[in-house]
């Protein structure tokens, strides 16, 4: 892997981390309680790997990678659980040049998060001055699988002698986390292609955090 992409990963898992122990929260605020699920409450499985899905029981959906791409379900959460990351896929052979990427996690939200508080707390954060981006769009929707989900696309500032390369955000809000589909590419068409991968998503039909 070159020490270019490995350098572009870094920043991008840098920037997707600190966004998400931010958003939801006010400016100047540190970690709180009432943003995640108590010790006493049920609480995201990281999920698995089955075939080329990627299984969550919590969330109760199943969602298939791309075709050639490796995928992991990560069991990893943040300091005071503030996220929960649930996988990343990438191509399974690159010859270090493909910045290709997804990520899925899930974040405890306060009470009565719409999807605009979400999109702008994830603006302020990607986007505002210390951020990495400038903003595409923020006003697509899709519905997959029955479920809405909202967009937020975003490109990277540029910066001399790394390449330019997109990000973008597909969430959808459930109970009280925000579930969000984070896709890298390097042109649009790629980008296409990674979101149009979330037309394998399937649902089960149970309650969120029901019994596994």
């Amino acid at each position: 892997m070159s020490v270019q992409r490995v350098s572009v990963i870094a920043l991008f898992c840098a920037i997707i981390l600190m966004a998400s122990s931010l958003i939801g929260q006010p400016q100047g605020s540190g970690p709180r309680a009432e943003l995640g699920p108590q010790v006493t409450e049920p609480h995201p499985d990281f999920g698995v790997i089955d075939g080329k899905h990627y299984v969550n029981s919590y969330f109760g959906f199943s969602y298939r990678y791309p075709e050639g791409w490796k995928g992991t379900a990560v069991q990893s959460s943040s300091s005071g659980a503030s996220q929960y990351a649930l996988f990343t896929g990438n191509p399974a052979s690159s010859d270090g040049t493909d910045m290709r990427y997804i990520a899925i996690n899930a974040d405890p939200l306060p009470k009565n998060t719409t999807p605009k508080t979400f999109i702008e707390g994830a603006l302020k954060t990607f986007a505002g001055p210390s951020g990495g981006f400038d903003v595409l769009h923020t006003d697509k929707q899709y519905t997959f699988a029955g479920k809405q989900f909202y967009r937020v696309d975003l490109v990277s500032k540029s910066t001399p002698g790394s390449p330019v390369f997109y990000q973008t955000q597909v969430f959808m809000l459930s109970s009280n986390y925000a579930v969000t589909f984070t896709f890298m590419a390097v042109n649009s068409d790629d980008m296409d292609t990674l979101i149009r991968s979330m037309e394998s998503l399937s649902f089960e039909q149970k309650p969120i955090g029901g019994a596994r």
